[in-house]
């Protein structure tokens, strides 16, 4: 058995197709389904979003913190998307057992483990508490700090509400 080859006089592409109207529409199409594609393969996100700041916490409720006094400080987040107290080299907080982050908009809130908004981004603080080793920090947050996390480290008592 042998094919051949029949010339026909309404198929001009893959599709047999009686318009031009249909043969105009195959790129459209395709072009929306590469768009598609591109867009669900990137995740839909913006390469220029900032990733949410690291945030230590300690690992257990303490009852009992160091008495040192830090001052002078605004709350400011480095290059590297660390959320330090002073300028970019200034130091790496450890929260307290609760405490969380919470992004609105342009605002970076502090919140206690009450709920309440206690700082912000750009605030000056003071800080109760004391300098530590990176590794007690290591222990007092239950894992270890990633490599570009560099000190000094203060271990943060509770803040007062300001609501």
């Amino acid at each position: 058995m042998s094919l051949k080859y029949v010339k026909s006089k309404r198929a001009t592409s893959f599709f047999p197709v009686q318009s031009g109207r249909f043969s105009r529409l195959i790129p459209v199409v395709g072009m929306l389904v590469f768009i598609l594609v591109f867009v669900i393969g990137c995740g839909g996100n913006s390469t220029n979003k900032t990733p949410e700041p690291y945030f230590p916490v300690q690992k257990e409720f303490q009852t009992i913190y160091m008495q040192s006094l830090l001052t002078g400080g605004k709350l400011a987040i480095d290059n590297a998307g660390y959320l330090r107290a002073g300028a970019t080299k200034g130091v790496l907080i450890i929260w307290p057992y609760g405490y969380s982050l919470k992004i609105e908009g342009k605002n970076t809130w502090i919140i206690n483990d009450k709920g309440q908004a206690v700082a912000k981004v750009g605030d000056a603080v003071e800080l109760t508490g004391g300098f530590v080793d990176a590794s007690v920090v290591e222990v007092i947050i239950g894992h270890a700090l990633p490599t570009d996390a560099v000190g000094p480290y203060w271990v943060a008592a509770p803040l007062k509400s300001n609501q």
